[in-house]
């Protein structure tokens, strides 16, 4: 069974880093770095296939894990390509603001950190509920 880690994903300067953080997982100093959040993900996995076989060839057992991607608010956006302006819109926040923490000028608040995670659950409610149509228009008429 594989073991579950926490890898916090961060906006950086000009880059995104992404790095372990928690409990012991057998396996130290995984970090990726990329242009976008994605990249740095990508260049984590690689940075761990790279220790895994560095474990093999020194006889030292591989540990299964599994990762867990936990994202500030400019990795965020960066992954899953948001318009910060329309979810700002959608979240009742100022938009320009919401821009600033996005790409790592400005940091939030406690207060709004919650503010828009409570926006990103209202939103996966409003996916869940499946308000999309399920056949082209002319067929409902």
């Amino acid at each position: 069974m594989a073991k579950k880690i926490k890898v916090i994903v961060e906006t950086g300067k000009n880059l995104f880093s992404c790095f372990m953080v928690g409990e012991d997982a057998g396996i130290t100093g995984l970090h990726g770095d990329g242009k976008t959040a994605r990249k740095a993900i990508d260049d984590f996995y690689i940075c761990y296939e790279e220790e895994k076989q560095d474990c093999r060839e020194k006889g030292v057992e591989v540990p299964d894990l599994e990762f867990k991607f936990i994202f500030d608010i400019g990795a965020f956006f960066s992954y899953y390509m948001i318009n910060v302006s329309a979810f700002a819109a959608y979240a009742g926040m100022n938009a320009s603001l919401l821009r600033q923490y996005a790409c790592g000028l400005k940091s939030p608040t406690k207060t709004t950190i919650k503010k828009v995670k409570d926006a990103i659950d209202k939103y996966k409610m409003d996916i869940d509920a499946g308000l999309l149509i399920d056949r082209p228009v002319p067929q409902y008429i």
